[in-house]
């Protein structure tokens, strides 16, 4: 049960790492509201944002602790996405986001061979165009579903490209791939900073701009952590 919930070593990172993050987003929430007008608190946003930052610390450490963080996160981020009128992004942490980390979780544990934890491997060449053709090709649908379901949202292109390449890099996070750092630096995290702060989501902008600095000591540790093993 350790490799699904966690060492002693692990627990002890998660409750530091938890304790430094909420330090961090509070002071950009108490910046936020004296410095920016158009700023406004909202709970959902604030600890969405926090449980948001836990989970990709510990995703780039390897920590097992990740899913269950970002498990919060996705529910309350969802709640926060709905209320700004971003229909796309709720449908993602909604009805994928909690359902895949649920996936990912016990996979990271038990998903290499003889049950063992799963090792970090790449993507070969087949894969990579294979992610890439479901990017353009689910950004495509997605716009189709805002466009009908939920005309005159915010931004449809961006909010569906965001969408989309997210759904793929969450799903090659899941099984431990280098190349979901890629996606999470690039189409991610770059217009999601963007798309948050073209509607006003002052505290999900910075969260965005952490993700994908982040991001870039990922992409290395990741790399760091295999012999250019292609699965």
């Amino acid at each position: 049960m350790k490799k699904l919930f966690g060492t002693k070593r692990e627990h002890l990172e998660g409750v530091k790492v938890a304790v430094l993050m909420l330090i961090v987003t509070a002071v950009y929430a108490l910046i936020s509201s004296r410095y920016l007008a158009e700023y406004h608190f909202n709970l959902y946003e604030f600890l969405g944002t926090w449980t948001g930052l836990v989970c990709v610390w510990l995703s780039r450490t390897r920590n097992i602790l990740c899913w269950p963080w970002g498990i919060v996160s996705s529910v309350l981020l969802g709640v926060f996405f709905m209320q700004i009128g971003l229909p796309g992004q709720q449908w993602l942490n909604w009805a994928y986001f909690v359902v895949i980390q649920f996936w990912a979780w016990p996979y990271w544990a038990f998903g290499g061979e003889n049950k063992e934890e799963l090792p970090v491997t790449y993507l070969t060449t087949k894969g990579r165009l294979a992610a890439l053709i479901s990017i353009l090709a689910g950004t495509a649908v997605v716009y189709f579903l805002i466009d009908v379901f939920v005309p005159g949202s915010h931004y449809p292109v961006l909010d569906a490209l965001v969408v989309v390449s997210s759904i793929v890099a969450q799903f090659l996070l899941g099984k431990k791939k280098v190349e979901s750092w890629v996606l999470w630096l690039g189409p991610v995290n770059l217009l999601s900073i963007v798309l948050f702060y073209l509607t006003d989501a002052y505290i999900l902008t910075a969260l965005y701009v952490a993700f994908f600095v982040h991001a870039v000591f990922a992409l290395s540790t990741w790399a760091k952590a295999n012999q250019k093993i292609y699965v």
